[in-house]
């Protein structure tokens, strides 16, 4: 029984510790400053996973002005983290050197002026910003996904192009073989009407030297 009970427990804090794993709190560097702030591990680009949080921040109706490597989105209202109006300090990067394809986001959140958002701040606030922060991982695999589809579109569409143009080099290539044959049998006709006219010509130069007188 007892061992039903570990397992029971392991089971039921195991979506905890991977949460905890996906997103912790930190410190963004900025400005010669730390700021508290949600840093969350992405499993794709740097890239792919900014562009993807940018467009969904876009489709709010809000573009942030960057400085110093941290997009700042002034005077924003996302519902899922909370009704109030507050300022986002958005950094993404690469993971490390080697790992090209996996990102770092930090994310701060700021109730006011520099007001930011502390790990001890009010819990529902802090509940808040990691149900929005949890969607970066979809979004980011979704934009990878599009920017793949998008990559293999213009393969297929450069393949297509060089079909096409082999096509129609073939076409002109069979055109020239046409031409290149009715010139060759063309040839031929007028190698026979030459040769008659050669023989004509032999004929009445023999017609000509029998002529001569001994």
């Amino acid at each position: 029984m007892k061992h039903v009970k570990k397992l029971i427990l392991l089971t039921t804090s195991l979506p905890l510790v991977l949460f905890t794993a996906a997103q912790s709190f930190g410190e963004l560097e900025w400005q010669k400053t730390k700021i508290p702030a949600t840093i969350i591990e992405v499993p794709q680009s740097a890239s792919a996973t900014e562009a993807a949080i940018k467009q969904k921040l876009a489709q709010l109706g809000y573009n942030g002005k960057e400085t110093k490597g941290v997009t700042v989105y002034k005077a924003v209202r996302i519902p899922e983290i909370s009704s109030e109006t507050v300022d986002l300090y958005l950094k993404v990067e690469r993971k490390s050197r080697k790992e090209k394809d996996e990102s770092v986001v930090y994310f701060a959140v700021a109730r006011g002026y520099e007001n930011f958002v502390k790990q001890d701040s009010d819990a529902e606030f802090i509940k808040g910003i990691h149900t929005y922060t949890s969607n970066f991982n979809s979004w980011a695999e979704a934009e990878a996904l599009e920017r793949e589809i998008k990559g293999q579109e213009d393969k297929l569409k450069s393949a297509e192009k060089k079909a096409d143009d082999l096509q129609s080099e073939s076409e002109s290539l069979q055109k020239r073989l046409k031409k290149l044959q009715d010139d060759i049998e063309e040839n031929k006709k007028n190698i026979e009407k030459q040769k008659a006219e050669v023989e004509n010509q032999r004929k009445a130069l023999d017609i000509l030297r029998s002529k001569r007188k001994v």
